[in-house]
Parts: C-alpha cells; sequence; structure tokens
C-alpha cells in the first residue's frame, strides 16, 4: 500500500529530469561520434553540449538540496539502506561533476578532437598555472570512458532500486518523482476509500427469507 509523504519541490524534480534526459542524449551522441557512420562533427558537439548541460544541472541540483533538504521517510529499522542510498546518491552527484569536466579536458585540449564552438579551452584558462596542464589529454580521455561506463552502471542500479522500491517494497520513492504515478495512487486510493467508506447494509432479500421462515 502507498503511503501518503512529502513530495521534494517541484524544481529538484524538473531539474532531475532534465539531467536524466541530457546524459541519455550525451551518451548517445557519444557513441554516435565514435562508433557511428554520420556526421562525426556535429555529433561530438551535441555530446558535448549535453554534457556541458548534465555539469550545469548537477551545480544547480546540489545548491537546491543544501538549500531545500529532500523529505526523509521515517523508519524504525535499520538505517543501513538509507546510508546505502545516500552513499549512491552522491556517488552519482560526484560522477556527474566528474565526467563533463574530463571530458571538457578531452575536447578542448586533445589534437585529435573536434572543437567545440563556445567551449572555453582548458588550455588557456590554465595557461597561468605555473605547473602546467595537471593531466594529460589521453589520460583526461581514458578516465572520461571509465567514468562514463561506471556512471551508466550506477544509474542502472539507480533504476533497478526504483523500481523494486515501487513494485516489491511499495513505498512512495517512485511516486514522489514521477506525478503521474502520483495522481494515480492517489485516485485509486480515493476510490477504495470511497468504496469503503460505505455503511453496511443488511440484506433485505435475506432478512425477508428469515421473516418468512420465523412466520
Amino acid at each position: 500500500m502507498i503511503r501518503h509523504l512529502k513530495r521534494p519541490n517541484v524544481t529538484s524534480v524538473i531539474a532531475h529530469w532534465i539531467a536524466a534526459w541530457a546524459m541519455i542524449l550525451a551518451l548517445y551522441f557519444g557513441l554516435s561520434a565514435v562508433y557511428g557512420n554520420g556526421p562525426r562533427q556535429e555529433a561530438f558537439a551535441a555530446h558535448a553540449y549535453a554534457g556541458l548541460t548534465v555539469l550545469g544541472l548537477v551545480v544547480i541540483r546540489l545548491f537546491l538540496r543544501t538549500l531545500l533538504p529532500w523529505p526523509k521517510e521515517k523508519s524504525g529499522g535499520s538505517r543501513i539502506p538509507y546510508l546505502v542510498a545516500e552513499a549512491m546518491h552522491w556517488t552519482l552527484y560526484a560522477l556527474m561533476l566528474l565526467t563533463p569536466l574530463t571530458g571538457w579536458i578531452v575536447a578542448s585540449s586533445m589534437g585529435c578532437c573536434m572543437t567545440v564552438p563556445g567551449l572555453p579551452n582548458v588550455d588557456r584558462l590554465g595557461s597561468g598555472l605555473s605547473v602546467g596542464r595537471p593531466i594529460s589529454a589521453m589520460t583526461a580521455y581514458h578516465v572520461h570512458v571509465f567514468f562514463v561506463w561506471t556512471l551508466l552502471a550506477l544509474i542502472l542500479l539507480h533504476v533497478m532500486a526504483a523500481l523494486f522500491h515501487h513494485f516489491v517494497l511499495r513505498d512512495p520513492i517512485l511516486v514522489r518523482m514521477v506525478p503521474v504515478l502520483g495522481r494515480r495512487a492517489g485516485s485509486v486510493s480515493d476510490s477504495y476509500g470511497t468504496a469503503n467508506s460505505q455503511p453496511d447494509r443488511p440484506n433485505e432479500a435475506g432478512a425477508d427469507v428469515v421473516e418468512m421462515e420465523e412466520r
């Protein structure tokens, strides 16, 4: 049975889904740029812009999470599932920051890659540093690819956990992130409550039978 819960703020929910779609687009265009047969330069630019969108949105989400904390479930059980979920979320946030940043280094400093219009060059930004570039472009590429597949694996686990909570544990974690599910659950709950709120009435036909037998 789906319990009542306090929803997170609407801005955080919207930022969550925009970031999710931006990550899907970034992965699609990234794979198209490397393995596709279409125009690679356009795919690479779209991949970079989608990644920068993710970077900007995760900064907004971190700010919102600090300013407007998400509602917590009241539970008297073990805190281990809660701690695991928190660790998963913060790991996702870290990868959503680091993956676009390493991709930015690759896009702006690796000679084999195409330039992205409007993307600041990392070498120019770091030209004033006395230590030089802290990481090579090729190293950044390998780290970026590793982060991408790690992020994809964590996203799949995140989705599986949400489905497990919704269909197996029957708690409202997924409902509060998908307004459509919340409305459906509310309508079902209301109709169920209306049906059960009607007072029990004696069976009139059965009462007539009993009365006839007594006579």
